[in-house]
């Protein structure tokens, strides 16, 4: 059970520390033709990355092989595996309310609650009384894992090397061979390797403990944003099984389908869809190279009227059977609890620096918002209707009513996610809160002026880049129904590339080479907007001197409008108007150039890279610069304002299943509360935003999912 309560206080000297070391074949299927286990995943993650710590936890193999913990006795970390006395005195400080803090603490949740406490007898751990030091990492701008951290930090203890080989020894299936048919290594089967897991086990309370002293504790705020965080992963969301099932089936028949005719087409030379190496051989055989087969490059090529037809159709069957989007029907049937719903969907802190929450598993925070082309909007009812073909379980029909089969499951993605029995979905979202909030920070009125009144800030947009006027697009609206050419072309695109320093390249992102022209034409509009929007550019340079100035002189805090920078301990803080703050570590200054060849100072700083467009991944130096610390800024400040309504909103009943950046979903019993209500809170700003004109709105009501 998960009581709705606030955490406790985190006293230092009332913090134990937990660690499970486990086994379990979740995630593997053991082929008795071939004799070896199989991922149910196609492509990594495998085992409990394929289908998450709560479906893990629940599997029947899952066992524990050990575990190590400390009390804040001084007394040191100790040691429990089966056999062995239960931890009697952890029980007591449990049973105590003392708090335990773990590394990942959802997965100890799960494994104490579904394997310790319902198979072993333990006693309840409490949710409310666990802490996490990967929340505290992640939170302070270090990478979440243990030895990420670690490396980040600098630690005195990092994570053991070993650790992974006997990890892959004694915690997953193994695969028989001639000579040797156990399917799996137990520890009494290798009692030196068992001693060095163990050891590798307490090492690891060590190493967590190492990081909780070199990071900050979180904030009160933050502390109970992460504590709803962990609530709402437990929760979960209700998954439409039966529906999921039916979607998956199609999918199964399309890729039969589709995959034998590649097989053929190609005479065996390729297999499957996903063979890269394979198709592009093939390929280059009957003189079509192509040296890439990403999505955008397969559309390049099927747009080519020259194209070898052989080489169409294969690329045809390559872009039908790489949708992302139906892969997410594998991803929610492999995390799918027993109870028909999906957890841990929701990382706390996930994307770097802005504290914004990053998707798990099947990436709620990215479903597809449409389906495929039938001649009129797809809404609820056309989700309901295509389900209802999708039941039949028959391709052929599908392909018949929807032409493209898989596009049609990948439409009804969000409909999957529905209400539990006798509850109902109440959604809403923000209207534009990044455009708003950037308005708000750099003191652009004209803008506040327009989100304050009538919202149309693509056609006000336009209108001051092209010099049409405003009643033009009010008027071409009223007399068409249709908007005016230039609100989507130019005003759309201005507002999504430009407001973080975007340029040229910026624009073409979002298909300004389609409808402008020439980069000469584009460079026009972008200086434009940006005359239009000088309090904006003078942001981006604001919080650049700020912060150049704030290494310059450690100590010293330096201001631009209402963002602080200050350098503290080799780190540089961003204080937001929350009062939360943006870590940037080890920050230097480097010689830099402007694009018209001024010599200045350039700002980097060391930073866990996740984007293979920014070079290597991992923790290394990286270069920002006003627009992308005017983008970390927008997108925490408007985090904050999403979190202070999540916990505003538990407050008020209104239990929180799913949540995008701009966007709250929340499963209430039939009847109770309402859109407006729901809409009421979230646009109750925390007092250091009352004023700025941040508005939900919107919002519906019903059983299924849907934007």
């Amino acid at each position: 059970m998960i009581i709705n309560t606030p955490p406790p206080p985190p006293p230092p000297d009332r913090v134990a520390r937990i660690d499970f070391e486990t086994y379990s074949e979740a995630g593997y299927i053991f082929n008795p033709d071939r004799n070896r286990w199989e991922s149910i995943a196609a492509s990594p993650p495998h085992g409990i990355g394929a289908v998450g710590a709560a479906v893990y936890s629940e599997h029947e193999s899952t066992e524990i092989l050990s575990l190590a913990y400390e009390l804040p006795d001084g007394r040191g970390s100790r040691f429990w595996a089966p056999g062995l006395p239960d931890p009697a005195d952890l029980f007591e400080h449990i049973r105590a309310g003392g708090l335990v803090e773990a590394h990942n603490s959802a997965f100890e949740f799960y494994i104490w609650r579904n394997v310790a406490a319902a198979r072993l007898g333990w006693p309840e751990l409490p949710l409310r009384l666990l802490r996490c030091s990967m929340a505290r990492a992640r939170a302070f701008s270090v990478p979440g894992s243990l030895e990420g951290a670690g490396v980040a930090l600098g630690a005195d203890i990092k994570k053991s090397a070993d650790g992974a080989r006997l990890l892959r020894k004694f915690s997953i299936p193994r695969n028989p061979s001639k000579n040797d048919t156990r399917r799996r290594i137990r520890p009494e089967d290798d009692t030196a390797d068992a001693a060095r897991l163990y050891a590798y086990n307490l090492q690891d309370i060590a190493a967590e403990a190492e990081i909780r002293r070199r990071t900050p504790e979180l904030s009160p705020v933050e502390l109970s944003t992460w504590y709803l965080d962990q609530r709402i992963n437990a929760r979960g969301v209700c998954i439409d099984t039966s529906a999921l099932d039916n979607c998956i089936e199609i999918v199964r028949q399309a890729d039969y389908k589709y995959t034998r005719e590649l097989m053929i087409l190609t005479n065996g030379a390729v297999t499957s869809a996903s063979e890269i190496a394979k198709l592009q051989n093939w390929l280059a055989g009957i003189d079509c190279p192509i040296y890439a087969l990403d999505s955008d490059t397969v559309a390049y090529h099927l747009r080519r009227p020259d194209l070898d037809p052989r080489a169409r159709r294969a690329l045809e069957i390559r872009e039908i059977l790489s949708s992302a989007s139906v892969k997410k029907t594998a991803a929610i049937s492999r995390r799918l609890c027993r109870d028909g719903r999906l957890r841990d969907l929701f990382a706390f802190c996930g994307a770097e620096r802005t504290g914004r929450w990053a998707g798990r598993g099947p990436q709620p925070q990215n479903l597809p918002r449409s389906g495929p082309n039938i001649g009129a909007e797809w809404n609820p009812a056309a989700v309901e209707a295509a389900l209802d073909v999708i039941a039949l379980r028959s391709l052929p029909t599908v392909e018949l009513v929807y032409k493209n089969a898989l596009e049609a499951v990948a439409g009804c993605l969000r409909g999957l996610f529905v209400a539990g029995p006798g509850k109902d979905l109440i959604c809403s979202d923000y209207t534009a809160i990044e455009a708003v909030v950037l308005a708000e920070l750099a003191g652009e009125a004209w803008r506040s002026e327009v989100f304050k009144t009538h919202g149309m800030i693509y056609e006000t947009s336009a209108s001051r880049i092209t010099g049409i006027p405003f009643e033009h697009y009010i008027e071409h609206k009223k007399n068409t129904g249709e908007h005016h050419p230039t609100r989507n072309k130019i005003g759309k695109v201005a507002e999504l590339a430009s407001g973080y320093g975007g340029g040229v390249g910026a624009w073409k992102q979002f298909g300004a080479d389609k409808h402008i022209g020439s980069d000469e034409d584009i460079l026009k509009a972008v200086r434009a907007w940006r005359t239009a929007s000088p309090a904006i550019v003078d942001f981006w340079y604001g919080v650049e001197r700020a912060a150049i100035r704030a290494v310059e002189d450690p100590g010293q805090v330096y201001f631009y409008r209402s963002i602080q920078y200050q350098t503290r301990g080799g780190v540089l803080y961003c204080r937001l108007p929350s009062g939360r703050e943006i870590a940037y570590h080890a920050p230097e200054l480097v010689p830099d150039r402007t694009a018209g060849g001024k010599q200045v100072l350039g700002l980097t700083y060391l930073g866990n890279n996740s984007d293979n467009k920014s070079g290597a991944r991992g923790w290394r130096r990286l270069r920002t610069y006003g627009g992308k610390l005017t983008e970390n800024i927008v997108q925490a400040t408007s985090r904050d304002i999403l979190a202070n309504a999540m916990l505003a909103l538990d407050r008020a009943g209104y239990p929180i299943v799913l949540h995008v950046h701009d966007e709250i979903v929340a499963e209430v019993p039939e009847g109770f509360g309402s859109v407006a209500e729901l809409e009421g809170i979230m646009s109750t700003l925390p007092a250091w935003a009352v004023g700025w004109p941040v508005r939900a709105s919107g919002g519906w009501r019903g059983k299924r999912y849907k934007k």
